[in-house]
């Protein structure tokens, strides 16, 4: 079994139809605009032929897929727990950091109380 490796793939270029005068205007360098005034198209169809024409990059798939919006409730339930406990947490660090502080704020205000009697 023969494989051919042929990258024109489909109908040959035809130079005489108005994509194959597009193509040549498109290498002269002319706007979308000028060419499909010249060529007597829409500058929509000149657009067409840039992008079909080899060297443009391809786009990727369109749009992706919605994401379910229905999740497994075990799953829910460890996230809105896990999201509580990380809330928790916080809440106990604040508590002895305050803690800390207020320690600290009594021992200055001793010191103070101490210097100025």
């Amino acid at each position: 079994m023969t494989t051919h490796a042929n990258p024109q793939r489909g109908r040959k270029v035809d130079p005489n139809s108005k994509s194959g005068k597009i193509r040549a205007l498109l290498a002269s360098g002319m706007s979308a605009a000028e060419i499909a005034e010249k060529v007597g198209c829409t500058p929509a169809l000149v657009y067409n032929v840039k992008a079909k024409a080899g060297g443009a990059k391809k786009r990727g798939p369109g749009r992706p897929a919605k994401a379910t919006t229905k999740a497994p409730k075990a799953k829910a339930t460890t996230s809105v727990s896990a999201g509580l406990d990380s809330i928790l947490a916080a809440v106990k660090g604040a508590e002895q950091q305050r803690v800390k502080m207020r320690a600290a704020l009594e021992k200055i205000s001793a010191v103070l109380a101490d210097a100025l009697a």
